[in-house]
This record gives structure tokens, sequence and C-alpha cells, in this order.
């Protein structure tokens, strides 16, 4: 039966002596690391955790983090990573979602962790922070940490793991159509299946330095550390992604891979494009790119920056354990470029501004099946196989595991088919809009401007952005006697702005990703179906005419 830990044999016997994790100044080898998974995995079973119980995590990118990860799943449990850029409401939802008996923080979290009461979480049995423990903490929980659940070191090592019920290891959050917080429960099978396609298509090896570039708590991050776990190959972290540490980390430690969304490329180039002198480009060999496509200007930058990698583009979700396609942009063996926008006729695009009809994602995994519900030449994507979720952790286990492997799963996407079996992205069934690599829904952003007492009507949509892959904006439709003053950062009633809207999102603790960056007076009626519904899609094309006509025109 598989099990995530299985690859810690591999690191103590065949990486035993070389550094398999580098976190600022701490540097630990193969054997230092099964040693402290296994310490801290002795840890939790004298404490009480039992298979099958859920702990949760906040916490930026340590080593900490993926012993803690190894740790669990060692015991039988389930982790569950909370993303620290939530708000309070949106962190307090997934926990009671999935009730976890121990919460693992540290200092990314505090701003919505001290917000909490004790009735708020009365399933929690166990605190641990992975800083130093503060007086604020130590008055209000009974704090542990990871010195004190490894206090007994395991001698010899024994590899005698457990599994939860249904072989379940991850509950991985993504946002469900009412854009809150929906655990994703994964398997050891599919973590492990997932992680050994990444190892076939983009090449990872013992020889690579792996950048961790993308949050523990996206299923991207999750997957390719998983990856990089099996192989042996050695994981550099920083807490967060930030382009000048990275580019830094990069030269510093001959990084050889990294994982990016459009964003991260975009920030890491603007950087590079600044330096003198420049070493990264001669260590770095592998980049699989997620949460979007790359305009084709930052695929040519990428290859005069990065001319010795590999740029693979990948297309995934949550609910499918990360990557369903990939598609190579640049390989410096062939020294081709690959353009995955098509026009349909249309002179190629230099912007992003002017979406394509549709965005090529590649050919599946091999271990991957997809379909195309059909109507007319396009249709739903549809995918089924080992590599799909479990369930989302509120619903009842309704098939069994070979049932699972028969049932067809709906992506949310349009999209086709080509005669090479490459598959085209044509749009989002649900209008899920995709910006810096996150989720975003429009009807939880409209939710929040609706309690706004100056706005009528509000529909949020995407627009295409050559940095975040889309960005949210807002059409708004005021009240009666309320004024809408595009530049005014007047606090004044009656007076609605960008800057004064933004603000009160976050003072309703919508996540900053989620904040329109764009604002629209809409003085018309909104577009609607034969139901009534908005027409969100024609609300875009118009968003879309008036901003090329306010470029045309500048």
């Amino acid at each position: 039966m598989a099990h995530i830990c299985q690859c810690l044999s591999r690191l103590l016997t065949f990486r035993r002596d070389f550094p398999v994790t580098i976190a600022g100044n701490n540097r630990k080898t193969g054997q230092e690391l099964v040693e402290e998974v296994v310490s801290l995995a002795h840890g939790l079973l004298q404490l009480g955790v039992t298979p099958g119980d859920v702990v949760a995590i906040s916490a930026y990118n340590s080593d900490l983090y993926l012993e803690w990860l190894l740790a669990i799943a060692f015991v039988g449990g389930i982790a569950a990573p909370l993303n620290y850029r939530w708000s309070f409401e949106e962190a307090k939802l997934a926990m009671k979602a999935v009730k976890p008996v121990m919460l693992v923080i540290d200092e990314s979290c505090y701003s919505w962790y001290f917000k909490f009461q004790q009735n708020d979480v009365p399933f929690l049995k166990w605190h641990v922070l992975l800083d130093s423990p503060s007086s604020d903490f130590t008055n209000k929980w009974n704090v542990l940490t990871p010195g004190i659940l490894k206090r007994h070191h395991v001698k010899p090592l024994e590899f005698n793991y457990s599994w939860a019920p249904e072989g379940a290891v991850i509950i991985c959050f993504t946002s469900g159509t009412t854009g809150k917080p929906k655990g994703v429960t994964i398997s050891h099978e599919a973590l492990i299946i997932q992680s050994l396609a990444k190892i076939a298509i983009v090449g990872y090896s013992e020889d690579d330095v792996y950048l961790h570039t993308a949050p523990l708590c996206h299923i991207g991050g999750l997957s390719s550390a998983m990856a990089m776990l099996m192989v042996g190959g050695c994981h550099v972290f920083m807490p967060k992604f930030d382009a000048e540490l990275a580019v830094g980390d990069i030269e510093r430690y001959n990084v050889t891979s990294l994982i990016t969304v459009p964003a991260i490329m975009t920030s890491l180039i603007s950087i590079v494009r600044r330096k003198e002198t420049w070493k990264g480009g001669e260590t770095v060999k592998k980049i699989l790119n997620g949460g979007g496509s790359l305009s084709f200007e930052l695929i040519k930058d990428t290859h005069i920056f990065f001319h010795k990698a590999k740029l693979i583009s990948a297309y995934g979700m949550t609910e499918a354990c990360s990557s369903l396609t990939f598609l190579t942009l640049y390989d410096p063996m062939q020294k081709t470029i690959s353009h995955p926008f098509q026009t349909y006729g249309e002179e190629e695009s230099k912007h992003l501004i002017h979406q394509p009809q549709g965005v090529c994602v590649g050919k599946a995994a091999p271990h991957v099946e997809l379909k195309i519900c059909k109507d007319g030449d396009t249709g739903r994507i549809l995918t089924r196989g080992p590599h799909l979720m479990l369930r989302y952790w509120d619903q009842t286990l309704t098939n069994t595991s070979n049932q699972r492997s028969e049932v067809w799963f709906d992506t949310g996407d349009i999209g086709l088919m080509d005669c090479h079996g490459n598959l085209w992205l044509l749009g989002r069934t649900n209008g899920r809009i995709k910006s810096g690599g996150e989720n975003i829904y429009p009807e939880e952003v409209e939710a929040i401007l609706l309690e706004h007492p100056g706005i009528a009507r509000v529909v949020i949509v995407g627009i295409p952005d050559a940095r975040f892959t889309e960005m949210v904006a807002a059409c708004i439709q005021p009240r009666e006697n309320w004024q809408w003053l595009e530049h005014s950062t007047s606090n004044e009633e009656f007076h609605l702005s960008r800057k004064n809207l933004q603000q009160y999102c976050l003072e309703n603790n919508l996540s900053r990703f989620k904040i329109p960056k764009i604002f629209i007076e809409w003085r018309k009626p909104f577009p609607l179906t034969t139901t009534g519904k908005i027409r969100r899609d024609q609300v875009r094309k118009e968003v879309l005419s008036e901003i090329q006509s306010l470029h045309s025109n500048l």
C-alpha cells in the first residue's frame, strides 16, 4: 500500500550524508532529516495523536514544515495545510470544516490566530508553535514546541508508519462555488502517482537543488516537494516568495529547478534584467509553470535569462492532486519556443489583453484520462484515474477505490482536444478567476461589496493580465444619491471610489489577493439571460472593450 513516508528509507541510505534541506543557516543531511521526522512522529504518538486525526498547519515554508507533513503522515494522521494569507473568517471556516485535534503555527498567522476564542475551536486539544512562544501564547493556550515533542530520540530508526482511513494523507483547501474554503481529501496513492509523473516529465533527479517558490499549503508546492523527496534532491526554503531573495538563493545555492506561476516569473525576470552579472542562467535546468499560461513575451524572456532551462507548463487543479497535462514551452536541446495561444486566423497578439480563443495546455500525463463532454466542437473537460481526490472532506465516501477509478470528474473548465491529443482551454464554466496562482470566486467578492450602503449592484469579472494571469475587476452601480469619483481618496459620505472600496473590502475580512484592482461605474442595466441570471461573459467582453478603448486613446 502506498505511503509518502516510503521515501525515508531512500533518504536514510542513498542520501545519508548529503544535504537535503537548506533553510537559512540550517542544513540537514538525509540522515538528519529522517531522524527529525521519526523523532517528531514518536512525540506525536506519545502525545496521543492517532490514525485519522487531522492536524492543521499554518506557517511559512521551512524545513520544519516539511518535517511536520511527513511526521503527521507517519503516524497515520491527516495534514490540513491552511493558507496563512487567509482572513480570520476564512481560517475559522476551514478549522470548523475539518475539526483538527492539533494546530501548528508560526508568526505568519498571528493576525488571525489571536482572534480565536477557546469556544471557537473546542475540538482542538493541542497548540504547537514553530517559533519561540511568547507570553501572549503561554497565557492563553497550553503551547507545545517541536523541541518538547522531539525530546526522545528514537534509535534504531524503524519505519513502522500507519495509514488513515481511506488512505487519506492531506486535506488541501481550494475554493468552492461559494468561494468558501473547501477541503479536498487526497490519498497517499494520488500524491505519489502525481509526483512520479513530474519526475518522469520534468526530469527531476537526486542532483537537483530545488527552490521552494510556492507555498506548501498549495497543491503545486506540495506535489513538487513530494517529487523532490522521492528522488532525494535538495530542498532550498525561503519563508515566502520574494523575488530578490529568490534570485539571491538561485545564485547562492546553484539552484537547478523551481516552479512558478506567471506573477512569480514576471517578478524574477524584472530582478534578473537589472543585474550586471547573472549566474543563475547557467545552473537552472528545469522550470515548471502552473497557475495560468505564460505570455509569449514572458516565454521569450525566460529563454533569454534562463537559457539552459527546460520550460514546461502544467494545467491542473487541487481535486486532481495537481497536474493533468504538460506542455514544453522551451527546450534548450531543441532550441524551439512554443506559443500556447491560439488566435484562430487573427494576427498573433502581443498582449494578453487581446484574449485569444483558446490556450494550449499540452498532452495528458501518462496515467491521466481526459475526455470532452461535447456541446458541438467544445465541451466540459472531464478526467478520471488514480490521481483524483478521494472526496471533499465534508462529503460522505460513496465510492470504493475501484469505483473511483471508473467515475469521470468534471473539472469545471471548457475546452477541446485537437487531432494531436493536445488539450485547449477555452474558458471556465463557473466564472472562477485565477490571479497570481490563487482561485477567486466572483460571488464571494460580490457578497462583500453588496453589503456596502452605496452599492446597488455589482458584477465581478476577471480580465487578462500579463503578470497575474487575471486581474479582478468590479463593475458597480451606485445607489441613488451616491456619487462615483474615480480618483478620489475622500471618505466623505455618499462618495464611492476605488480607494475607499478597497479599504472596505479589507475591513470586511476579504483577503488582499481577492480585492478588485479595477472598479468601473456601470451606467446601464447588466446583461441578463432569459432566466434573469447575469451574463458574466458579456460583462467581461464589455469591460475588455472599454479598457482597450482607453488604451487606444492614450
